[in-house]
């Protein structure tokens, strides 16, 4: 199917859309919402569902406001998410994964071979894991409880982010090329605004 625009609803049921060409749709809302692209863009500017499975072979994946429980999965595309809020899963083998994390519940994202870059606000609160061949941490995010481990050329740190012994709420972030960023956000800079 191509077309300019489209516009499917459903009171029960599944709409099925086949594409091998790239993704672009505003507003993605449903009980269980499952994309899957060839080597085009998928992006999405705001996605509301309990369960969303989102993959390309080779293109790049753009999210911008997701919530629920989110797979995401793409052999040499990039994946950015603006916003998540739920859990999050994200893989990659060659591209660059870059997530902000308003206020999710776990966060697993890995990369073979790209830099992954994880921004929370500074008030989040969860256990970090965090293993690349470098780890990059900003000054204004404070760690309890760290503990380094540095193995082959790799590192892995640990530790808790604005509370201690709580496991409940995380975020694992592992690279095996490349460089881990943990950076402090907030949610007014994730929204991007344009000043004209």
């Amino acid at each position: 199917m191509e077309c300019e625009n489209c516009r499917i609803e459903t009171e029960k049921g599944t709409s099925i859309l086949n594409s091998i060409k790239s993704v672009n749709i505003e507003k993605l809302q449903g009980t269980s919402i499952s994309i899957s692209t060839e080597d085009g863009l998928l992006k999405t500017k705001y996605l509301y569902a309990e369960s969303s499975f989102l993959s390309s072979a080779a293109g790049d994946i753009l999210l911008g406001s997701v919530h629920g429980d989110i797979t995401i999965e793409t052999k040499t595309g990039n994946i950015t998410v603006d916003s998540a809020d739920g859990c999050l899963k994200a893989s990659t083998h060659q591209g660059m994964i870059d997530v902000y994390v308003s206020q999710g519940k776990n966060i697993d994202l890995k990369s073979q071979k790209g830099s992954i870059t994880v921004k929370v606000p500074a008030s989040f609160k969860a256990y970090l894991q965090l293993s690349g061949s470098k780890v990059d941490v900003s000054p204004e995010i404070e760690l309890k409880e760290i503990q380094s481990a540095p193995k082959d050329g790799h590192i892995t740190i640990t530790g808790h982010m604005n509370q201690l012994n709580d496991t409940d709420q995380w975020i694992k972030a592992t690279t095996q090329n490349g460089t881990i960023h943990l950076k402090s956000q907030s949610w007014f800079q994730s929204i991007k605004l344009q000043v004209p």
